[in-house]
C-alpha cells in the first residue's frame, strides 16, 4: 500500500493495512509558543519578561483518506487512536519524531461508497525529538556536548565506588551522593524521575534532577568527584 507520506503511529505503519490510506497533509515543522510571560506596567516602556524555557503543546492535525476499507478493517485502524503516550513519525521527516500524549477530535465520514475520510488531532510534546539516542562517556572531568535546541533530560549512569560522600557536577547543577558500591542510574525524565542503583535500590542523595538547555549551543562542564570512574550520558536531544 501507499508508503509516500505515511505515518507511523506507535510503531504501526499506515501502509501496513490491507487498504489504501492516503495522508492528505504535507509534513509540517511546527514551533510551539514559549511559556514566558510579558508583564506590562505603567511605570515602564515595553514590558518585563518572565522567562520560562518550557513550551506549550503542539497539535498535529491529519486527514486520512481510506479507499474501500471493510467495516472490520476500518475499526482496526481507528483503534490506533485510542492509544496514549506513543511515538508519532512521518515517512518524509527522516531525523525527528513527536511524542504524542493522546488523540482527540476524531471525525470519520464515508464520503462515497469507496472513500472514507477521517480527521484527527494528535496532542504532542513541543520538542521534535531525534530518532536516535546520543551516548557520551566521560572517564574524567570534561564537557558534555549538547545537540539540537530543546531542553533535554538525560539518563546518567554513574560507575565507581565510594566509601564516603561524593558528588558530580553538570554545569551549575550539583548532585551529592552518599557512599555507593554499585552502578547508579539517574533518570531525569520529568514524568518519572528517579535515582536508583542498577539493581533498583533507592539512593540517598542531594540536589535536583538534571535539565540540559541545548539552546545555548555551548559545551557544558562536567566534574567527576572522588570514587566516580565514569559518567555515561544517554540523551534523546531535540529541536524546540
Amino acid at each position: 500500500m501507499t508508503t509516500f507520506n505515511e505515518l507511523v503511529i506507535d510503531g504501526v505503519r499506515t501502509s501496513s493495512f490491507p487498504f489504501q490510506i492516503i495522508i492528505k497533509e504535507s509534513p509540517s515543522f511546527d514551533f510551539s509558543e514559549s511559556k514566558s510571560q510579558l508583564w506590562e506596567h505603567e511605570g515602564i516602556s515595553g514590558a518585563i519578561v518572565q522567562t520560562n524555557k518550557r513550551r506549550s503543546l503542539i497539535k498535529k492535525e491529519f486527514t486520512f483518506q481510506m479507499v474501500n476499507p471493510s467495516e472490520v478493517e476500518l475499526n482496526r485502524f481507528m483503534a490506533l487512536f485510542t492509544r496514549e503516550k506513543f511515538w508519532l513519525e512521518n515517512e518524509q521527516i527522516k531525523t525527528t519524531r513527536w511524542w504524542c500524549y493522546k488523540v482527540e477530535g476524531i471525525k470519520t465520514v464515508r464520503e462515497t461508497a469507496m472513500l472514507t475520510v477521517c480527521q484527527v488531532t494528535f496532542i504532542c510534546h513541543p520538542t521534535k525529538f531525534f530518532k536516535t539516542t546520543d551516548r557520551q562517556v566521560l572517564m574524567k572531568s570534561g564537557v558534555l556536548r549538547p545537540q539540537g535546541s530543546a531542553l533535554a533530560f538525560p539518563t546518567i549512569i554513574v560507575r565507581g565506588e565510594s566509601t564516603s560522600e561524593t558528588s558530580f557536577t553538570v554545569g551549575e547543577q550539583v548532585i551529592v551522593l552518599e557512599k555507593f558500591s554499585e552502578s547508579l542510574v539517574m533518570t531525569n525524565n520529568p514524568d518519572q524521575p528517579s535515582l536508583k542503583t542498577s539493581s533498583g535500590k533507592l539512593v540517598r542523595w542531594k540536589g535536583d534532577f538534571i535539565t540540559i538547555d541545548a539552546s545555548q549551543n555551548q559545551p557544558i562542564g562536567v566534574v567527576l568527584g572522588p570514587g566516580i570512574r565514569t559518567l555515561t550520558f544517554e540523551t534523546v536531544w531535540g529541536w524546540a
